[in-house]
Parts: structure tokens; C-alpha cells; sequence
């Protein structure tokens, strides 16, 4: 039988009390696949757990069919009662047969067929992907559309932001993706999604349309919405041709609504507004705006710590100002792979908690599409090693600083532009260790496309490759946190990235980095 353990839902805790804010944690039981590629792997091998149990199904349907196709044969062979006249012992034949074996037959014909098989569908039943998990990769797909202007026509067919991936969407995807950009009321791409969805499906096969329709897929639900949408957009002409194309009588009444409609407004068709490439859409696509790099340089670092000398850092600097450094092939490929295998039976998606006057309002932030899990300093030869490195990577003090957070994304998942340091200036006080000095994102998996860090203000873009770590200071020399740090993670298209973040704190680094009075 199947085993699945569940995913957690870490809940970040914010309590004010009179302009004190404390941060707290508490985990609630839940399930989430659309938010880290981690939970993707069970729901792949639990989808194959669930066919063998189908197939499993068939076969016992299959044996009892048998079994009464034979019974069926052994009766119509032995038939031989034609004139009850012809033989008094033809009567105690039929009576025989009519009380012994009809009721062999319909004692079988009772007897429920795939009990455990349907058992194991119903048990496992919770822990299928959600409604939640359905909305949220959809969104994930129409993210990778607007960020990399993408389009539905293009995407259906796999080729994303110019390259071609072994991927289709079916209509039915089409039509999913399409009614949750419809419910965010985004009416312009959720039309072209549904021109898509019905394209598709006058294209396929009617034996492809017939497995559609057992699935429970009608066309006149896609052609309903693809009629309001265009009312919406107010397009009426090319809302009454999508009604003549669909014979549904229901439809018929919703002409009389597009006809009255047409005849009580003046409102021209809405056009799609097309607006300039924002700075995030360029550099996420690999095409930030021109800086000044020539006081930037590339070196070997050998002077932080004696070992340095035999083991050099390759550093390469991308800012100066705020200070942000790019190194290279700092952790191994083994111990990338040993910290992904160890977290994965605890990761967990995070939410926010606002507390206020007693009531506890959870949500999740649909800017952050990940799961995460902490791993303190001491956790594994790993992290003790690593450890260490960051101390000689930054020269701070590391004794007093925060747990590390291991990060998988999920589908085109991403991170809104926001700070490491805090913008609230009561959270410091509150930390013990005050505000985050620095960052350090090492770097676990490469991503073939999409899934950059990006600082929109600075220009920097640092695609994820596989051993890189990417240091920044969070905070000026006067201890005010840099504006210029805000950064993001693009959408993913291609690929599992996976973040391993540390954050420094600021009072354990007095005599490592003085604050300039």
C-alpha cells in the first residue's frame, strides 16, 4: 500500500502589542504540489500508484466477466429442454435449473467487485493536488506568460521565450489555465487562452473528443466563457458568431442578451493595452539595461584565510556599491546533492499570519511560490562545513547569526521584489541580533531558463548555477538598509532551482565591521 507523508504549512506569526512586533512560528498540517518541484516527485510516483490500482481494477472485472461469460456458454450448451412434453424429466430439469443456477448468477452478479481498489482511491483521496494546488500552478503558467511575453499560441506547442521544449498542452490544460486567469479578471489573455482551448479541440480527433467528454470536459462550458469574456471586452459581433457555432439551446437565450446589449451601448471594443517592457521583464529575459562596469573585477581570493592560499576563491565583483560579490564553484556538487536529499522529507510551504487583538488571520503570499525548510549551522558535516566557509567567504562573525533556509520553487515559481533587511524598525529590536548586515545565496541546482536573482534597481541579473553563492550587504556603513538590495527571483520555465540562504546579523560584527559615526 501507498505511504504518504504529509507537507507542512509554516506559518510566520506577526504579534503587535502596543508597536512591539514579535515574530513567531507554528506549523499547520497541509498539502501543497504547485509550489515546490520536490512535492511534484511524490505526486508523479503516487500517480503511479493510482494506475496500478486502476489497472489492478480491470483485471478483477475482467476475471468476473470471464466467469460469467462461461457460465453463459455452459448453459446455453446444456440447453436442450424444447418440448416439455417430449420427456417428463425435462420438468425436473427446468425446475433445477431456474432455482440452482439463475441464483448462482445473480449471486455473483451481486457480489461488489474492486472493494479494496476503490477502498485505496477513497483513502487516498486527500491527498490528491487541490483546487488551491490547480489555481496556483495555473497562475504559475500566466506569471511565465507577462514576465516573458510569451505567447498561449506558442506555450501550447512548448516553444517558451524562443526555445522549444518536448512538451503540449491538451485542450483540457488550455481550458484550465484559462478560467483562473478568467477569475483573476485578467479578460484579454483569458480570451486567448479559450481561442486556444477551442482550437484544440476542433483539431482533435472524435475519439479524443469522446475521452474528453468521459473526463467530464464539455465544449459549450469553454464556448460559454469564451462568449462572456468577449462581452466583457465588448466585443459583441465576435460574441455572436462564437453562439452560431455552438447549436446549445442555452445559447440562444444569451443571444437576446448580446443583441440587447449591442443596441444599449456605444462602448468600443477594448484593446489590449500593450505596455513598454518594465526593467524586471528585460532583465528576467537575460536583457538588463546597460551599467558601468569598469571598475568591476574578476580574481582569486586568497587573503581571507590562510587555506586560501592552496584554495582560492573565485570572486567576481558585481557591485560595489551596495558591496555584492558573485563566487564561484564553492560548494560541491555532492554536497549540493546531499543537503536536497536530507530536506526533502521536510519541506514546507510558508505563510503569513497577522495577529491582532486576538484573531488569527492566515494566508499565503502568492508573491513567494516555494517550499522551504531550516537547517541550523550544526545540523551535518555539511552545514558545519559550509559553516566555516561563509565566515572566510564575508570575514564576519557567524556565531549569533540566523539558521539557514534551504528553498525549492515550484511551477514558474518566483519571488516578489522585496528587502533582506527590515523595513519596520521595531523588528530589529526584537531579533537579538539585529538587523541582516548580509546575505549569502549559494546556488544547488542550475536553471537552464528563467529563475534568475534579479536587483531591478542595480541592473544585476545572476542566472543560478550550480555551485555559485552570491554574497550582498543588506545594510550601508551606517547601519540604514540599502534601498539598491531589493531583489527578486524571476519565473522559472526550465527546470528545479534550488537556494540555500544565509543571513548575517549586524551586532555579533562590531570589531569585523564598524558602523562609520
Amino acid at each position: 500500500m501507498l505511504s504518504r507523508s504529509l507537507l507542512y504549512l509554516s506559518i510566520l506569526v506577526v504579534v503587535r502589542n502596543g508597536g512591539a512586533l514579535k515574530l513567531e512560528e507554528s506549523e499547520v498540517v497541509d498539502q501543497f504540489y504547485s509550489t515546490s518541484i520536490v512535492s511534484m516527485e511524490d505526486l508523479l510516483e503516487f500517480h503511479a500508484d493510482l494506475l496500478f490500482q486502476l489497472n489492478s481494477y480491470i483485471d478483477v472485472l475482467r476475471a468476473r466477466m470471464k466467469l460469467i461469460r462461461r457460465i453463459a456458454d455452459y448453459m446455453m450448451e446444456h440447453d436442450h429442454i424444447v418440448n416439455l412434453e417430449d420427456h417428463s424429466l425435462n420438468y425436473f430439469h427446468l425446475v433445477r435449473h431456474m432455482h440452482k443456477d439463475w441464483a448462482h448468477v445473480l449471486e455473483l452478479m451481486e457480489q461488489p467487485l474492486g472493494r479494496s481498489q476503490l477502498l485505496f482511491l477513497k483513502e487516498s483521496r486527500p491527498h490528491y493536488p487541490s483546487a488551491w494546488d490547480l489555481e496556483e500552478g495555473s497562475l504559475g503558467i500566466h506569471r511565465m506568460q507577462k514576465t516573458y511575453q510569451l505567447q498561449p499560441k506558442d506555450m501550447v506547442r512548448g516553444l517558451l521565450d524562443g526555445v522549444h521544449h518536448g512538451t503540449r498542452f491538451s485542450t483540457l490544460e488550455c481550458f484550465t489555465v484559462a478560467r483562473a486567469i478568467y477569475k483573476k479578471h485578467r479578460y484579454h489573455d483569458a480570451v486567448t487562452w479559450l481561442e486556444e482551448t477551442l482550437s484544440l479541440y476542433d483539431q482533435a480527433s472524435e475519439q479524443t473528443k469522446e475521452n474528453y467528454q468521459i473526463l467530464g470536459f464539455d465544449v459549450s462550458q469553454a464556448n460559454n466563457l469564451y462568449i462572456k469574456g468577449l462581452m466583457h471586452l465588448n466585443r459583441y459581433k465576435d460574441a455572436l458568431k462564437a453562439i452560431d457555432r455552438d447549436p446549445k439551446p442555452y445559447l440562444r437565450r444569451l443571444r437576446d442578451r448580446v443583441e440587447m446589449r449591442m443596441m444599449s451601448t456605444i462602448d468600443l471594443p477594448l484593446e489590449k493595452p500593450n505596455p513598454p517592457l518594465t526593467g524586471l521583464q528585460l532583465c528576467c529575459r537575460g536583457g538588463c539595461p546597460y551599467r558601468d562596469m569598469h571598475r568591476l573585477t574578476c580574481s582569486y581570493n586568497t587573503t581571507a584565510a590562510p587555506f586560501l592560499r592552496l584554495a582560492p576563491f573565485k570572486t567576481e565583483i558585481l557591485s560595489l556599491s551596495p558591496y555584492m560579490v558573485l563566487y564561484h564553484d564553492v560548494i560541491t556538487p555532492l554536497e549540493s546533492l546531499t543537503l536536497k536529499n536530507l530536506s526533502k522529507p521536510h519541506m514546507k510551504r510558508r505563510a503569513m499570519v497577522m495577529v491582532n487583538n486576538l484573531k488569527v488571520r492566515p494566508f499565503i503570499d502568492s508573491g513567494r511560490t516555494s517550499n522551504s525548510v531550516w537547517l541550523a549551522s550544526h545540523e551535518n558535516a555539511v552545514m558545519e562545513r559550509l559553516e566555516r566557509r561563509v565566515g572566510v567567504m564575508t570575514n564576519f562573525e557567524m556565531e549569533n547569526s540566523e539558521v539557514y533556509q534551504l528553498i525549492n520553487y515550484g511551477i514558474g515559481g518566483h519571488y516578489k521584489p522585496h528587502t533582506d533587511h527590515f523595513e519596520t524598525p521595531q523588528a530589529p529590536e526584537h531579533r537579538g541580533g539585529g538587523d541582516r548586515i548580509a546575505t549569502v545565496l549559494f546556488y544547488l541546482s542550475d536553471v537552464p531558463q528563467g529563475g534568475a536573482t534579479l536587483f531591478p534597481r542595480l541592473n544585476i541579473s545572476v542566472q543560478p548555477r550550480q555551485g555559485d553563492a552570491l554574497l550582498w550587504y543588506n545594510l550601508n556603513d551606517r547601519g540604514q538598509g540599502e534601498i539598491g538590495t531589493v531583489h527578486t527571483s524571476c519565473p522559472i520555465i526550465k527546470g528545479s532551482k534550488w537556494a540555500l540562504v544565509k543571513w548575517i546579523d549586524e551586532l555579533s560584527q562590531p570589531f569585523r565591521r564598524p558602523c562609520n559615526r
